[in-house]
C-alpha cells in the first residue's frame, strides 16, 4: 500500500470516530488523537522521503501510485510527492493539529465543527499529493466546502 494513502485514511477514520462519539469530550479526544496520528505520520513521511533521497533515488516524484478512474477521459487517481509537497504536508499537519487544540472551546455544533476542520485538512492533504489535474481539482473542491462552512458558521465574532 502506498504510504500516501494513509494521509487520506487517518482523517477519514477520525471523522468516522467523531460521528459515533457520544459527548463533547469524546469528540475532542478523538479529534486530538486522529490529528496527533496524522502529525506523527507526516514526520515519518518526511523521514521516508529523505531516506529515499539519500539512498540515491533522484526521481522527480516519490511514492508514485496510479489507478485509472475513467479511461475514456484519461482520469486517474495518481499520487506522489516531491520536496515541496512533503514540506506542505508537514505544515498542514502542524496547522491542523494546532487548530484542533485552539478550537478546544468550541461548544456550538462542536461535532460538526471538528468534522468540517478534519474534512478541510483531508482535502488539503489530497491536493498536495495529487499528480493528476482532475484529482487535484476534486480535492481542492473537497477543501472549499468545509472551509465555507467553517467561515460562515463559526468565523464570526461573539
Amino acid at each position: 500500500m502506498n504510504p500516501l494513502l494513509i494521509l487520506l485514511i487517518v482523517p477519514i477514520l477520525t471523522m468516522c470516530g467523531i460521528v459515533v462519539a457520544k459527548d463533547l469530550k469524546n469528540v475532542r479526544m478523538i479529534s486530538a488523537a486522529g490529528m496527533s496520528a496524522q502529525l506523527l505520520f507526516s514526520f515519518i513521511l518526511l523521514f521516508m522521503f529523505y531516506q529515499e533521497r539519500h539512498s540515491g533515488n533522484n526521481d522527480a516524484m516519490l511514492f508514485v501510485s496510479s489507478s485509472m478512474w475513467y479511461e475514456s477521459l484519461n482520469i486517474q487517481l495518481k499520487f506522489g510527492i516531491d520536496g515541496l509537497s512533503v514540506s506542505m504536508i508537514l505544515l498542514t499537519a502542524i496547522v491542523t493539529f494546532a487548530g484542533v487544540f485552539v478550537s478546544w472551546q468550541v461548544d456550538y455544533l462542536a461535532k460538526e465543527f471538528f468534522i468540517s476542520l478534519i474534512l478541510l485538512a483531508t482535502g488539503v492533504f489530497g491536493f498536495f499529493i495529487s499528480l493528476d489535474l482532475f484529482t487535484m481539482f476534486m480535492f481542492y473542491e473537497v477543501a472549499v466546502i468545509p472551509m465555507y462552512l467553517l467561515i460562515g458558521i463559526w468565523g464570526s465574532g461573539p
